[in-house]
C-alpha cells in the first residue's frame, strides 16, 4: 500500500478526513483494485483511531469505491467486464438527463467555472499531462452534475462514475500513444459543444450532445483502449432497453 500523509483537522471529522484521503488516492490511480484497506495499517499512516478508520471504509463501501469480503476485510472494488459493460449503460442513462438538467438549472457561478475548466483542459494535450487532464474531466462532469440542482441524481451519478474510475480511460492512453492527441482533440471539442448548450438553456440539444458523447467516445475507448467486444456493450444496452 502507498504511504499516506497524516490527517491534520480542516473543520471536517476525522472520519471525513479519512474518507477523501482514502477516496482521493482511490480515484487517482494511486491505490489500485483489489489493494486491502488494513485499519491497522491506514490507521498508523494517517495518524487516528480505528474509530473514523471504520466510518470511512463504511462510506467508501457505500460509494462503491470498496468491498467488503466476508472473513477477510475491505478492498478497493475489482471490477470485471460486465460490470464495465453495466456501468456505461448507467453513464449512458445518467448523463443525458444531467445535462439536460443542468442546461436549465445551472447558475452563472457554475457556467463560469465550466468555462474555466474547459479552458484549462485546452491546455493540454501531452501524454506526461495526463493526471492534470484526469482530473480536469472528472471535475467538468461532476460541475454538470452539481449544476442538475437534483441531490440525490448527482449522488447517484457519482456511485456509478466511481464503479469505474476515470483514471482507467487515460491510463490506457499509454497503450496507444500514437492516437493520444487525436482522442484528446475529440474529447475537449465534445466538451466544448456540451458546455455551449448548457450555457445557452438549450436543454434537448444538452441532452443528445452528452448522450452521443458517452456512446461514442467510452463505447469507443472501451472497445479499442481496454479490447472489449463491442457485442458485451450491444447486449448490456439491450438489456437495459437503451
Amino acid at each position: 500500500m502507498e504511504e499516506l500523509t497524516p490527517l491534520t483537522r480542516q473543520h471536517k471529522s476525522l472520519a471525513e478526513l479519512t474518507y477523501h484521503s482514502l477516496r482521493d488516492k482511490i480515484v487517482s490511480g494511486e491505490m489500485q483494485p483489489g489493494e486491502w484497506l488494513r485499519q491497522e495499517q491506514l490507521a498508523q499512516q494517517l495518524e487516528v483511531s480505528y474509530t473514523p478508520i471504520r466510518q470511512a471504509l463504511d462510506w467508501l463501501v457505500a460509494d462503491g469505491l470498496a468491498e467488503r469480503v466476508p472473513n477477510k476485510g475491505v478492498r478497493i472494488s475489482e471490477i470485471n467486464v460486465n460490470e464495465i459493460a453495466e456501468v456505461y449503460c448507467l453513464r449512458l442513462l445518467l448523463d443525458p438527463i444531467v445535462a439536460r438538467s443542468a442546461a436549465e438549472n445551472r447558475s452563472t457561478d457554475q457556467i463560469e467555472r465550466l468555462q474555466l475548466i474547459v479552458e484549462q483542459t485546452e491546455e493540454i494535450s501531452s501524454l506526461n499531462d495526463m493526471p492534470a487532464r484526469r482530473s480536469l474531466n472528472r471535475e467538468f462532469h461532476k460541475t454538470i452534475s452539481e449544476s442538475a440542482g437534483h441531490g440525490t441524481l448527482e449522488r447517484l451519478y457519482e456511485i456509478v462514475w466511481n464503479r469505474f474510475p476515470d483514471w482507467m480511460f487515460y491510463e490506457g492512453l499509454y497503450k496507444a500513444p500514437d492516437s493520444i492527441t487525436k482522442r484528446l482533440s475529440r474529447e475537449i471539442e465534445e466538451h466544448k459543444r456540451i458546455f455551449d448548450s448548457i450555457t445557452t438553456r438549450n436543454a434537448k440539444l444538452a441532452e443528445k450532445l452528452s448522450r452521443d458523447h458517452i456512446k461514442a467516445f467510452m463505447k469507443d475507448d472501451l472497445i479499442e483502449v481496454f479490447n472489449m467486444p463491442g457485442k458485451v456493450l450491444d447486449e448490456m444496452e439491450k438489456q437495459m432497453g437503451l
